[in-house]
């Protein structure tokens, strides 16, 4: 009899510590920021050689190796406000004025140009060896991505709830354009410069999270909106086409909110990751763009000088 009791005290105990796990991770996963950290999400628009639409926003980005000669910048002061979600892992944080500034690099390296990923970031090569490097630019420290016969995203978590910063703003500069490229054509489906929202879906935001792209297309009309060639849970809006405000600075201003609801007829989940990239692979041509900082804001016209205009 004493040997069913303590049998029927060792499995109660192991019932009640597999519901204390099971609290746990309950918990986890109920913080949006610890969701980002525990199943982000790997950002592409492009599948690889040999995958289909499906290998679209569907891979764990914890088995993406850093290539060789790319890394965190020296240690430099911090030009950005930034909450850890995991190990070297953050999210950018809110500033008084409810402004979240999504920064070219969370660290300014002592010299510029700097070649390799910046602080804050991390890379996906799915065609050919990346080339990104910190600038100085007219409007102060830019990113620059290359591209020849590549494609490759940057990317990072930040959390965002549209209902509190519906709107994006940014600046970028296209240097040269894929000759041929065309986002309608999965044939053609190369852009210069991209700007990706990422929406994960719970709950299984590695197989039904959407996305909507912002890009500078080559021969796509401004204001055309279509579905991705390559990857139906992507949404495409061109902003820039063709040779007009070429090698020069444009400012950008999306209400993402908006067009959420506009190209996927619901509701807006909250904002999980954000993307730039770039790709020449399908034309086998050759790109070159910049990036400013990204900031969501309350309103219109959120945009604050960023600090690192002040290096100009």
């Amino acid at each position: 009899m004493k040997r069913r009791g303590r049998g029927r005290g060792a499995r109660a105990v192991a019932a009640l510590v597999l519901l204390v796990l099971a609290a746990g991770v309950a918990v986890v996963l109920s913080n949006p920021r610890h969701r980002a950290f525990y199943l982000g999400l790997l950002t592409r628009a492009t599948p690889g050689p040999g995958e289909g639409a499906a290998g679209a926003l569907t891979r764990p980005r914890f088995r993406l190796p850093t290539p060789h000669g790319f890394g965190e910048a020296p240690s430099a002061p911090a030009i950005a406000p930034t909450a850890a979600v995991g190990p070297g892992r953050r999210v950018p944080l809110p500033d008084a004025d409810g402004r979240i500034r999504v920064p070219v690099a969370d660290r300014l390296p002592f010299r510029l140009p700097a070649e390799g990923v910046p602080a804050g970031w991390e890379l996906r090569e799915f065609t050919g060896r990346a080339s990104a490097e910190l600038v100085r630019a007219e409007t102060g420290v830019a990113l620059r991505l290359r591209s020849v016969q590549t494609s490759f995203a940057l990317y990072r978590d930040v959390i965002v709830d549209l209902r509190e910063q519906p709107f994006l703003s940014w600046s970028w500069k296209v240097v040269r354009l894929p000759a041929g490229g065309d986002v309608r054509q999965r044939a053609t489906d190369d852009e210069a410069a991209q700007v990706y929202v990422i929406f994960p879906r719970w709950p299984s935001p590695l197989t039904t999270s959407d996305a909507i792209g912002y890009v500078w297309d080559t021969r796509a009309p401004v204001g055309a909106q279509l579905v991705s060639p390559t990857a139906g849970n992507v949404r495409i809006i061109v902003l820039q086409s063709g040779r007009a405000g070429l090698d020069a600075w444009q400012d950008e201003q999306r209400n993402v909110a908006a067009d959420y609801l506009a190209l996927f007829g619901r509701a807006p989940p909250r904002v999980g990751q954000v993307a730039l990239m770039i790709d020449t692979n399908d034309t086998r041509g050759e790109a070159e763009a910049l990036f400013g900082d990204l900031v969501f804001s309350r309103t219109p016209g959120g945009r604050t000088e960023s600090p690192t205009s002040m290096l100009r």
